[in-house]
C-alpha cells in the first residue's frame, strides 16, 4: 500500500513538472528601432509594458483590474481615462505606429465615447459597454503583442 501511494505521488509530481515546463513562457525586454523599450511576456497578452508610452499604460492596468468592480467606482475610474485615451494616438511610439495599431486605438476611443456618452443609461447597457470597451482594449494589446513578436522573429 505504502508503494502504491510513493508511486502515485511521484507520477503526479512529475506530471506537474513535465506540464510547467511545456508552457515555454519567455520574458523579453526589448528596445525597439526607435528606443522604445518594452517588457513583453510571450504567451500572456496582458503583461506588456512599454517605456515612455504613460497613456497607454495607465488605460492597460485600468481595465485589467476592472474585474469585481462596482459600477460607480468602474465609471469614475473610467471618466479619469479621459485624457489618456484622447491621447493614445498621438503619444504612441513610432516603431509601434502600424495601421492595424491606430486602427485599434480608434476602435478603444469610439467605445469610449460611447461609454462616456451613456454612463446614465441602464445597468444593464453600461456594462455591456464596459466589456466593449475591454474587448476593443484587449485588441490593441493583441495587435501591440504581434509587432512586438515582428521584433523578436
Amino acid at each position: 500500500m505504502k508503494l502504491i501511494k510513493k508511486f502515485t505521488a511521484i507520477l503526479t509530481i512529475t506530471s506537474i513538472l513535465l506540464l510547467s515546463c511545456n508552457t515555454k513562457e519567455k520574458e523579453y525586454n526589448l528596445t525597439l528601432n526607435d528606443g522604445t523599450e518594452v517588457f513583453y511576456i510571450s504567451n500572456n497578452e496582458s503583461v506588456i509594458s512599454i517605456n515612455g508610452w504613460s497613456e497607454f499604460n495607465t488605460i492597460n492596468k485600468n481595465l485589467l483590474n476592472l474585474k469585481d468592480k462596482e459600477y460607480n467606482i468602474t465609471i469614475n475610474s473610467l471618466e479619469d481615462l479621459n485624457g489618456a485615451i484622447t491621447n493614445l494616438a498621438n503619444t504612441v511610439p513610432a516603431s509601434l505606429k502600424t495601421e492595424e495599431v491606430l486602427e485599434d486605438i480608434r476602435d478603444v476611443q469610439e467605445e469610449y465615447t460611447k461609454l462616456i456618452n451613456e454612463k446614465n443609461a441602464p445597468l444593464k447597457n453600461v456594462k455591456q459597454n464596459i466589456e466593449e470597451l475591454v474587448e476593443k482594449f484587449d485588441d490593441l494589446r493583441e495587435e501591440l503583442n504581434e509587432t512586438v513578436e515582428d521584433y523578436i522573429k
